[in-house]
């Protein structure tokens, strides 16, 4: 037998109320919880970018760390030097009075260095400074390679990657101070050769 009961509602605002609240409540924690953890992936995606850039540029300065000396002797300057033997010879024709040195720019990695000797021939000499100076070279072996009116270029089949220029000093062009320590000598600068010597000498 079945009995049909009426269903009666019943209105119960204060629990309605209540449930509306409770639910609110755990939305708004809900959603706490959601920004709290979008945070922290947020920052611990920051710091494992961070730390892999980090790592990645420690790695980077290693390796060029270690390549540093390769480098530098792959790309240090290669420069023709002028050979000591040769320039003992050059400086044995008389007094040196005094000498300088540079190193000049070829091309590309290439230099080559240059000597400036201002030698002073004895007084006994009665002849051309400059026809003394090349006398007594030529018997070291050197030989007029090119002769001007004030200059003649010189080169030895001993020291074939030497370029030797020699000219009287009173007409040279050289720097102001290697011309004041000349002439603080005391000797007589029309007895003075100025020799410029290369490390190098194009065929």
């Amino acid at each position: 037998m079945t009995i049909n009961a009426p269903v009666v509602p019943v209105d119960v605002p204060g629990a309605s109320r209540r449930g509306l609240h409770l639910m609110n409540r755990r939305i708004e924690g809900v959603k706490r919880m959601a920004v709290s953890r979008g945070r922290s992936y947020l920052n611990s995606r920051v710091v494992r970018v961070i730390v892999r850039i980090a790592v990645s540029m420690a790695a980077v300065l290693f390796v060029v760390g270690l390549g540093a000396a390769p480098l530098y002797s792959l790309f240090e300057p290669d420069v023709d030097r002028v050979d000591p033997a040769a320039l003992s010879e050059l400086e044995s024709i008389g007094q040196v009075v005094v000498e300088d040195g540079a190193t000049g720019h070829v091309w590309e990695n290439s230099y080559v260095e240059l000597k400036y000797i201002v030698v002073h021939i004895d007084d006994s000499v009665k002849r051309d400074i400059l026809a003394e100076a090349e006398q007594r070279l030529h018997r070291g072996g050197w030989r007029v390679r090119n002769r001007d009116l004030s200059d003649i270029d010189m080169k030895s089949a001993r020291w074939p990657h030497a370029f030797v220029s020699v000219e009287p000093l009173a007409g040279a062009v050289l720097s102001s101070e290697l011309r004041e320590a000349a002439a603080a000598t005391g000797l007589p600068m029309d007895e003075m050769v100025y020799i410029t010597v290369t490390g190098w000498a194009s065929d």
